[in-house]
């Protein structure tokens, strides 16, 4: 019994979603969304870009 919880326990813990992660997956659906349109500058850039550019604005 307690394998299985500790089993379950450890499975919950792969499904963790990051901020990271929320933030790649809206970068893939617009990118998704922009296939063939020709906006490839309006890209999202990737997540440490988008970390650098929000604490220079907190500053």
């Amino acid at each position: 019994m307690r394998l299985v919880l500790l089993l379950c326990a450890l499975l919950s813990a792969c499904g963790v979603v990051t901020e990271q992660s929320f933030y790649e997956g809206i970068r893939a659906n617009e990118r998704v969304k922009s296939a063939g349109t020709g906006q490839d500058d309006k890209a999202l850039p990737d997540y440490d870009r988008y970390r650098q550019e929000r604490e220079l604005l907190k500053k």
